[in-house]
This record gives C-alpha cells, structure tokens and sequence, in this order.
C-alpha cells in the first residue's frame, strides 16, 4: 500500500492510529473503493479546522518545515486532545489516510480573496471523474467536480455552488445563505506534488490569522465558527453573532469544540505573551 506518496507530510507512519482512530469514529472498511472514500471523509468531520496547535508550535519552530504538523501528530492530537488542525495539516492528513487505503488522491491549491494558494483542499480520483474533500471548509464528503455545469450541494448549514471555469480547469466555490450568495475562493484543478504543497504550507505560519484563534467545526446540525472574539453559530433556518471575551472564549473551545482546556490556555498565553 502506501502508492502514491512518499514525502512525510502526506504519509501516515503509524498504521495503529488508523485502528484507533476509525475505532473512535465508528467507521468499518469496506471492500469497496467510493464506501471507504465517504467513510474516511466522514470520520474527519469530526476534527476541528483550528489554529491553536499551529500558534503553539510556531511559538518554537526553527523554521516554517518544523512547524508543520504530519498526519501521525495530527491523528494522535485529536485522539489524545480533540484539536484538529488548519486546511493543510487535515488536507494532508486524510491524504495519508486514503493513501494508506490505497485510494488514489492529490492536494489541490486555492485562491481566496486575501491571497494566491491560501487555501487548499485535496482530489480523489475516480472512474466517475474527480472528487473534491476540503475538509478545511468542512465538506468532509466527495463532490465530483464540474467542468460545464455548475454542482450545488448543502452542507447541513448553507447551501454550496462550484461554478465550473475554463472547462474545470479552475471551480469557484460560493456559499448560498438565505439567498445571499458569496465567492469564497477558487481551487486550481491541477495535481500540486508535495514540494509545491509544502510550500503553500510553509508560506502559511506568516499569515495575520496566526495572531488570533480561529476555530470552526460542525455538529448537531450547527455551524460553529469563532474568529477572534466573533462567535458565530449557524444553522439552516437562523445565525446567532456575539462577542466573547478572552475568557469566554477558552471556554466555549473547550466546551462546545471539544478541545482540552490546557491547549486551549498555552495557545491563549503564546497570543498574550509572544
């Protein structure tokens, strides 16, 4: 097994934490091929998109390579502290995940409106065509990739459009939320290798968003998403906005997004103090 990547950020080590990891999630292989695709995506939507164990580590870091957090430390932090990671380090994670399965798939780079490759998500490939997984914009499910007509697809919170471009070439994606519809970034539908990745993700640690918490998960039919001191609670019907204090909100992270509290306090000290 293990086909399609070498390079360490997009390969899984320790085979063990797949066991514990589909154990806690509920999740049997299957013998076929798009089952496993929709399981293993649907086991990590249950990670979280943050950036406290990115604040914490590049509090340290020689340099931006030694901040990057592989698929094994990805794993094994959710497993032992519920924390999950930014859109690279759970893009290459489930990479490594379905490499490990033997699943053909490819990092994809995105553009968002404050920047060149800012985003990422990652291609399955399939006798079907191409499947997108961005589990970074919590779409922990395939969605084949148009190239003439648009796809829309719902998340359980707000409505998704990918607009195809260039023959599929390039596909926006725009949320739709009571009928307000919204480009929120444009994949590059080109296979990027690793070192190309690794740059992406490099460039990352230097972006503002390292200067304060940004946490978003989905459960319960909500969208919870904390920027700074700017909560927001989204579902179908309704989206509730207030404002936390530094206080408040270690404890909403660590109450309603699962994380452990002394994570949640180291990367709130390495804000405070670095």
């Amino acid at each position: 097994m293990d086909n399609y990547h070498d390079a360490p950020w997009l390969k899984l080590e320790d085979k063990s934490l797949l066991q514990k990891f589909f154990s806690r999630r509920g999740f049997i292989p299957s013998p076929n091929r798009l089952d496993n695709i929709n399981g293993i995506a649907k086991a990590f939507s249950a990670i979280p998109y943050e950036n406290l164990t990115k604040i914490i580590k590049s509090d340290s870091i020689i340099n931006p390579r030694s901040g990057m957090r592989f698929p094994d430390e990805l794993l094994n932090n959710w497993l032992q502290w519920g924390t999950g990671g930014t859109c690279f380090s759970l893009t290459a994670a489930l990479i490594a995940v379905l490499n490990a399965f033997n699943i053909e798939s490819y990092p994809v780079l995105a553009d968002r409106y404050y920047g060149v490759d800012t985003h990422c998500g990652l291609v399955v490939t399939s006798d079907d065509g191409l499947l997108l997984i961005d589990p970074g914009y919590l779409m922990c499910f395939p969605v084949k990739l148009p190239s003439v007509e648009p796809v829309r697809v719902s998340n359980g919170f707000n409505l998704i459009e990918l607009i195809p471009l260039q023959n599929g070439q390039k596909v926006e994606l725009y949320t739709v939320v009571k009928g307000n519809r919204k480009l929120r970034m444009t994949y590059k539908v080109r296979f990027v290798d690793a070192t190309e990745f690794a740059r992406a993700w490099e460039q990352s640690f230097s972006w503002e968003m390292m200067t304060y918490p940004v946490i978003t998960r989905s459960f319960a039919g909500k969208h919870h998403y904390l920027q700074g001191k700017k909560l927001s609670v989204r579902s179908e019907s309704s989206t509730e906005r207030k404002e936390l204090s530094a206080e408040n909100q270690m404890e909403y992270i660590a109450s309603s997004m699962g994380i452990n509290k002394e994570i949640v306090k180291k990367a709130f000290g390495v804000l405070n103090h670095g």
